[in-house]
């Protein structure tokens, strides 16, 4: 069993959401000593973003990419290369403005591509990640779980919509809040029931993928 492992937050030490990753792929090898780990932390490796050779070489049949094209699309054909491979993602994940960060949107216009994460059938799109689970753990600066926020939640639809046209329908949330704006017992609340459910699922959804 592979795992991509992905950390998208700016900051180092002071990430919980950084740390609440670690800890799934620590309950996960629990389960599974013999999973195999492919980390990627997107701060440190953020992907360019796309250029319009880019674009244009995306869009242009392989056997006639120009190098220029082919060179443009290295890394993208890399990252594409690391998600086919993974049985499983696990993200963690801070939620910045209301949605993802800026470096993460990076990684998902690199690997959103035509014929090689989805194609077209007819008029109608086909995602080619099939058969993939994704736990993205979701820190949130202030308390989502109440009508006056909930609302501005950006994050999760987003993400179902693009992992599910690209074929990656099994989806887990773990979101955490307020980690941030809050009194500290309040927040140490929040990262210890997140601990609990982080322990829960990655013990639970395992052996299902275990090969």
């Amino acid at each position: 069993m592979k795992v991509l492992h992905i950390d998208s937050s700016v900051r180092q030490d002071r990430s919980v959401s950084k740390e609440l990753s670690a800890l799934f792929i620590e309950e996960l090898k629990g389960v599974n000593e013999r999973a195999e780990i492919d980390y990627l932390d997107l701060a440190e490796h953020t992907p360019e973003h796309p250029s319009a050779l880019f674009i244009k070489g995306n869009y242009t049949i392989e056997s006639e990419r120009t190098p220029e094209m082919v060179a443009e699309l290295v890394e993208s054909e890399k990252l594409v290369d690391r998600m086919l491979a993974a049985d499983a993602i696990v993200i963690g994940m801070p939620m910045y403005n209301f949605s993802v960060p800026s470096i993460f949107k990076a990684f998902i216009d690199n690997i959103v591509r035509i014929n090689r994460t989805f194609k077209m059938v007819g008029n109608s799109v086909e995602g080619l990640l099939t058969n993939k689970k994704v736990v993205v753990i979701n820190t949130r600066g202030v308390d989502f779980n109440n009508d006056n926020m909930d609302h501005m939640d950006q994050l999760r639809p987003y993400l179902k919509a693009i992992f599910g046209f690209i074929g990656i329908t099994d989806l887990t949330f773990i979101n955490v809040s307020p980690v941030q704006f809050s009194e500290a017992e309040t927040r140490e609340k929040a990262i210890s029931k997140a601990k609990e459910e982080i322990r829960h699922i990655a013990t639970n959804f395992i052996p299902n993928l275990a090969r």
